[in-house]
């Protein structure tokens, strides 16, 4: 007897539909939204600042960064030689063999060198230069201008691994920023720093991150657009639910830690050593939750505040929503993650090379018949994840120096709103990622968000939980 053959036939697909991880990548788009730049520009000002305090109060780290090795503050024979050649060759100090030797001074005094229009010959700027990369070479770096050169340098990599189209390295560069941070800035005693930062950057992205993640997801739920004031006042009328989603898995980590250090002092007092020692095995499952929390911060912490921003719930819900949503579904969130991964590269070189050809453009065109030097060292290929403080050119006049003043500080506006697009991006890219991750787990579709008049966490209408109440 023949089996019967049934046969299907698809005249169509809709491919977004079916494949939905490509829907991530809109986060491209959304994310250049003017009111979106600034709140990112504002976001990044704010770190800056922040930071700027901490390099200000704090220690230096080595010149090389945080890659490097644990350093005690004293500069190599060999730098010590290099700084007292350049200021010998470029300055008026002159620094004796047994002088101290500030690589800060020389450089300020480098600077000013530089500005001096005329004072260094055209066929002896390189040199200059390279003396001036040198010198700086031995200045030690304060904990969040390495921090930034390491960010900078792991998010350099993105971009040029999609270039590339290597998978890994983009995978790498990843982890490198979210583990290898934390780990590198510990190995050189920089705790307080961690503590005072994370806390500082965490309240921004609770805030404007809040407001972000609200304006993707509702105009991912049905094409509307928010403002960002209206976005702003949503994430600060729900702070303490958006701040306490990203504290409460480093507490509960805090927490455990804390009594894995307890049970250590305590196996110093004879008789409680050998209690601890047959409960080690709790201490093991108190390691393993630490772990397991710290690493679930790492994969699916983007996802904690659009929780909040999407379902109006509180931290804890927010916490129980993202860390079930990676373990139900985790080869989904490596996709979307990945996705997510590619379309900050792509739109970081897409980003890169406009802003640059921008500020190329008009400095070219507006200085052709500008006959001073109003626009010296404008325009150019500028250096967007780099925190070296290079020489700037001197004006021939205070009225050039003050115009050279405002071209430069526009031109740092807008380096600014490249690091606040990659800010931008990244909420929009893990409201992105929540929602679909969301309909994966629960079936829920991308439109089905928090509004006014929806019971918050639950997304039933108030007037059901007001008949409820009546019958009861």
């Amino acid at each position: 007897m023949e089996r019967e053959v049934h046969r299907m036939t698809v005249d169509e697909m809709e491919f977004g539909k079916v494949f939905r991880f490509g829907r991530v990548l809109k986060a491209i788009g959304s994310s250049l939204q003017p009111g979106r730049l600034a709140l990112g520009v504002l976001v990044v000002a704010l770190i800056g600042l922040g930071g700027q305090v901490c390099d200000w109060v704090g220690g230096t780290l080595p010149p090389a960064g945080l890659a490097a090795e644990t350093w005690n503050g004293e500069m190599t024979v060999s730098q010590k030689r290099s700084v007292r050649r350049a200021a010998g060759k470029w300055t008026e100090m002159d620094l004796k063999i047994d002088s101290k030797v500030d690589p800060s001074e020389v450089l300020a005094a480098m600077r000013a060198k530089f500005a001096s229009p005329g004072s260094i010959e055209a066929s002896r700027m390189d040199a200059f230069m390279q003396d001036y990369d040198a010198v700086n070479g031995t200045r030690g770096r304060g904990p969040f201008e390495a921090t930034v050169d390491w960010v900078g340098l792991q998010i350099a990599r993105i971009a040029q691994a999609t270039l590339d189209l290597s998978a890994v390295t983009v995978v790498d560069a990843a982890i490198d920023i979210a583990w290898g941070t934390p780990r590198m800035l510990w190995k050189h005693g920089q705790w307080w720093f961690m503590l005072f930062m994370g806390l500082w950057t965490l309240l921004l992205f609770a805030i404007f991150g809040g407001a972000m993640c609200r304006m993707e997801a509702v105009q991912a739920a049905g094409g509307q657009r928010i403002g960002p004031l209206d976005a702003t006042d949503f994430a600060l009328g729900r702070l303490i639910n958006m701040y306490g989603s990203l504290l409460i898995p480093l507490v509960l980590a805090g927490g455990l830690a804390g009594l894995l250090l307890l049970s250590g002092l305590l196996m110093n007092v004879p008789v409680l050593n050998i209690i601890v020692a047959i409960l080690y095995g709790l201490s093991l499952l108190a390691g393993l939750g630490i772990m397991m929390l710290l690493l679930g911060y790492a994969a699916c912490g983007g996802m904690l505040i659009p929780a909040v921003a999407v379902e109006n719930c509180d931290g804890g819900d927010a916490m129980q929503r993202a860390y079930s949503y990676m373990v139900t579904r985790p080869l989904h969130l490596i996709l979307y993650s990945g996705m997510g991964l590619i379309g900050l590269g792509l739109g970081l070189v897409l980003v890169i090379v406009l802003v640059n050809a921008a500020l190329s453009t008009t400095a070219g065109l507006q200085g052709a018949w500008t006959w001073n030097t109003s626009f010296a060292g404008a325009g150019g290929a500028v250096e967007i994840f780099s925190s070296i403080d290079d020489p700037s050119p001197g004006f021939n006049s205070w009225w050039t120096g003050i115009a050279g003043w405002f071209i430069g500080f526009w031109e740092s506006v807008v380096v600014l709103a490249v690091l606040g697009w990659i800010f931008s991006y990244c909420c929009a890219a893990w409201t992105r990622i929540y929602l679909l991750m969301r309909r994966a787990c629960d079936g829920l579709e991308e439109d089905t968000i928090w509004f006014s008049g929806l019971i918050p966490g639950t997304l039933a209408p108030e007037s059901f939980n007001a008949s409820e109440s009546s019958s009861s």
